[in-house]
């Protein structure tokens, strides 16, 4: 059996090399550690960090922690952070804008902390006078401030359920879809809604809607108030959309709830015309459309 010196040569040398190389790797990744002000209201917080290439923003990090804190491991760049509280019944509330920072290669490993303090307000004549510096400080950094809420953008689509005071007995029931758009606390979307009663008698309802959420300090959740109107069709035991039809105009109130990640329940209550009374629900996925800078 022959040995080949030069291939084990050559094969010692490639693993020393390796071996360096993936060392200096690992030096210039050093673990680092965001801080930012507790909020006694919040049960978790989301932290998305993304870097940036060629202007250009991708997501390398996004975690949950229930500390005011993250501690991570990412290689030297341009990077930008944002955090989102989750309050106790895990509903996301307003985000802060992107906050840039910057890590610089190393070559020590260890550990750092890049504290993000959040500024309290300042009384309004303070206020005022702060605002030429902070007039110059906006033309030389583009960092966000954090204070300033991210206004939230999402499209959905739903199931609906409902019971309709449109039978003469006072209860017809019936099931559809819902879909349309909020945008930083008012909506707007189309209802569809096939009803039937004990005696056959059919309704097929379209409803264009404009909706208000009333807990401005969480877009696009909580309570809401929604004007609705459309045209409702019925006729007995075969539906026909020639046979009868009717202006449809109301008032409805609810709740949506975010259940998991983009999971919303709505349960509501309408009244109106042609019909009295109405109670149900939807649920179905929102899908947010995050603004670009």
């Amino acid at each position: 059996m022959t040995i080949n010196f030069r291939k084990l040569i050559f094969v010692f040398l490639f693993l020393c090399l390796a071996n360096a190389l993936f060392g200096q790797q690992n030096e210039r990744l050093l673990k680092h550690r965001i801080t930012w002000t507790k909020d006694e209201y919040a049960l978790r917080y989301e932290v998305i960090i993304e870097k940036e290439v060629n202007k250009k923003y991708s997501t390398v990090f996004r975690e949950f922690t229930e500390e005011p804190f993250i501690d991570f491991l990412l290689p030297s760049g341009d990077y930008r952070i944002r955090i989102i509280p989750y309050d106790f019944r895990n509903v996301p509330g307003k985000g802060t804008e992107w906050k840039n920072f910057k890590i610089i290669s190393v070559t020590n490993a260890g550990e750092s902390q890049l504290a993000i303090e959040w500024p309290t307000p300042l009384p309004p004549e303070q206020e005022e006078t702060k605002k030429p510096a902070e007039e110059i400080a906006d033309n030389t950094t583009e960092d966000a401030d954090l204070t300033k809420p991210e206004k939230q953008k999402d499209l959905y689509v739903g199931l609906l359920a409902e019971t309709s005071g449109y039978s003469r007995y006072n209860t017809a029931f019936g099931g559809g879809i819902v879909f349309g758009g909020n945008f930083d606390g008012i909506g707007m979307g189309l209802n569809l809604l096939y009803a039937w009663d004990a005696e056959s008698f059919i309704f097929f309802e379209t409803l264009a809607h404009v909706r208000l959420y009333f807990s401005r300090e969480k877009d696009n959740t909580g309570i809401f108030l929604q004007a609705e109107g459309g045209v409702v069709f019925f006729s007995y035991e075969n539906f026909e959309i020639t046979d009868y039809s009717a202006l449809s105009v109301g008032l409805r109130a609810g709740w949506r709830f975010i259940m998991i990640d983009n999971w919303y329940v709505e349960p509501f209550i309408r009244g109106g015309y042609p019909y009295i009374f109405g109670l149900g629900f939807s649920s179905g996925f929102k899908f947010d459309l995050k603004s670009k800078k």
